[in-house]
């Protein structure tokens, strides 16, 4: 003959029983003696507690069919679809097992949850398809599960029986890459023209309402400490929820340079002159000072900048003319003009 089976819920044998047996047998004799220093509570204890420690193994080592609750982590979903549905965190599984092996699982439970590899799973249908919305019978999944567990315990059924994956439509375009870093620099060093990266802009897929609104996208965060020299070093993108990128990192270039002061002596423009009045400008020229690297010193000229001051300060009465930057080289650092302001003659 075969082991009984029972079947309800996984701690039934074990709470239940003890209550309506051993636990109210030993509360009424403790009640009757009261807890006098008898020898016959003692032994009364060791013979409960020993008898309750076989009852517990032999309920253990029978069949039952109980229904225990699961956790479950879905992973590997399309990569050409966005998932926007609900899927159950947790499922109740009908098994049938052994005491000792549904007690085990549902520690075990506590720790690692059931992994369902969505592409495997669904043999890559939802991939394939071009449909958005998706239904599957768990039933199917049950075989696949089980493998998760032990070959002995028999998974038959689950809970909820239905399984819906939604998708939303997916677009792509190109996005800029924007670099993200914090640059310690070494002392007499500077960075000395753009951070850029290559590709400069990436391919991203993902939900046409929320590619609508993207404008950038970002490197993962990157720190360097005392640098003296170019960088050049691949940079990971910072992942985004429902998005995909290719390439999924870009060539990130930072160029440091040893920097050095130097001048440059730039005349000064009017601005809104009047064609029937002369203006004559105190002094014509004035000293740009600025911070360069080594390597572009040789680069910078006079005609790279443009200062002037305007007739409408004039128009105003303001004596002395403050003197406005209209261009300069990106690469410098801590411009300056000298004086900054200027004295004007009108002459007739």
């Amino acid at each position: 003959m075969g082991r009984p089976e029972y079947s309800g819920s996984t701690h039934f044998f074990i709470f239940d029983a003890v209550k309506t047996n051993w636990v109210y047998k030993l509360v009424k004799y403790l009640k009757k003696v009261y807890f006098r220093n008898d020898k016959r509570v003692a032994a009364y204890l060791v013979c409960v507690t020993i008898a309750t420690g076989f009852w517990f193994l032999n309920a253990l080592s029978k069949t039952y069919t109980v229904e225990i609750i699961a956790p479950v982590e879905y992973y590997n979903f399309p990569n050409n679809k966005t998932f926007t549905g609900n899927l159950p965190e947790k499922v109740e599984l009908t098994v049938r097992a052994h005491g000792f092996t549904i007690l085990r699982h549902e520690f075990s439970f506590l720790l690692s949850p059931l992994s369902f590899n969505v592409n495997e799973m669904t043999n890559n249908r939802m991939m394939e398809n071009k449909k958005t919305s998706f239904a599957f019978p768990t039933r199917q999944f049950l075989t696949e599960l089980s493998y998760q567990l032990s070959n002995d315990i028999e998974i038959l059924n689950m809970n909820p029986d239905t399984l819906f994956f939604s998708f939303g439509k997916m677009t792509q375009k190109h996005v800029r890459v924007k670099p993200v870093v914090n640059v310690n620099l070494k002392k007499q060093f500077l960075i000395s023209g753009e951070i850029t990266t290559e590709p400069k802009t990436i391919l991203v897929n993902g939900p046409k309402a929320t590619l609508d609104t993207l404008q950038f996208v970002y490197t993962k965060a990157l720190v360097f400490h005392a640098v003296d020299l170019p960088i050049r070093i691949k940079a990971q993108i910072s992942p985004v929820k429902d998005l995909f990128f290719d390439p999924q990192s870009v060539e990130l270039a930072i160029p440091v340079d040893e920097y050095t002061e130097a001048q440059q002596s730039v005349p000064v423009m009017l601005t809104n002159e009047p064609g029937n009045v002369k203006i004559k400008l105190f002094p014509a020229k004035v000293k740009v000072s600025f911070l360069v690297g080594l390597s572009r010193f040789t680069e910078i000229h006079p005609e790279d900048f443009k200062l002037a001051v305007s007739y409408s300060d004039i128009e105003e009465g303001i004596q002395r003319l403050r003197i406005k930057m209209v261009t300069a080289p990106a690469f410098l650092y801590d411009v300056k003009i000298t004086p900054d302001e200027i004295e004007y003659l009108i002459e007739n």
